[in-house]
């Protein structure tokens, strides 16, 4: 009898023990599955982007530290907050021109045929769009409506006034606020701020 139950108790050891050894393989398996998965993407910059905006100067973007950022994969948007009113920050989403942006230097970040002064963006760097390229009509043409008197960059000559409030470049905007967003060419946000609008 005694020889009977010792077998027996081997049994449920070896079992656990097999289950147990087993269960380790498959840990260590999915371990280096996840851990190749996580070094083979590619790492989105980190970056601290302020912004400064006057209608009598224009948008200075500065790079206050992070990574260093390629130009040819950037994006900025900027975008009314809610201050100009609800639900606009859709509406009033623009891409900027980066033909319009200049580094310290006055090099231009890209060109009509695609070449560049500058490739990169690092930190301590301040790019600049000057006041006369912060006008409705290049700076948010998305809501400067066909009617806009790009010669007089302060009003409307037609019928859709309305737009006018939007626009950042209104004086009556001044103390108001709008978003600036950086991402690159994939959509991931880099950095957002807020800025102010100064006279």
């Amino acid at each position: 009898m005694k020889g009977k139950t010792q077998e027996n108790a081997i049994s449920p050891v070896v079992g656990v023990m097999l289950m147990l050894v087993v269960t380790i393989i498959i840990a260590a398996i999915v371990s280096a599955f996840a851990g190749g998965a996580v070094s083979g993407q590619k790492k989105i910059p980190q970056a601290t982007i302020t912004g400064k905006y006057s209608i009598s100067n224009g948008l200075e973007i500065t790079h206050a530290g992070g990574d260093p950022l390629p130009t040819n994969d950037l994006s900025f948007t900027i975008r009314d907050n809610a201050v100009f009113g609800p639900n606009l920050e859709q509406m009033s989403a623009q891409v900027l021109d980066k033909k319009n942006i200049t580094n310290s230097k006055g090099q231009h970040m890209l060109y009509a045929d695609g070449s560049m002064d500058f490739t990169s963006f690092v930190s301590g760097d301040i790019l600049y769009i000057d006041a006369a390229n912060t006008s409705c009509q290049p700076f948010q043409p998305v809501i400067a409506p066909s009617d806009f008197d790009p010669a007089n960059a302060t009003s409307y000559s037609g019928s859709k006034p309305a737009f006018w409030a939007l626009c950042i470049r209104n004086p009556d905007n001044i103390g108001k606020s709008f978003s600036l967003e950086v991402s690159d060419k994939k959509g991931n946000l880099i950095s957002r701020t807020d800025v102010t609008i100064a006279g």
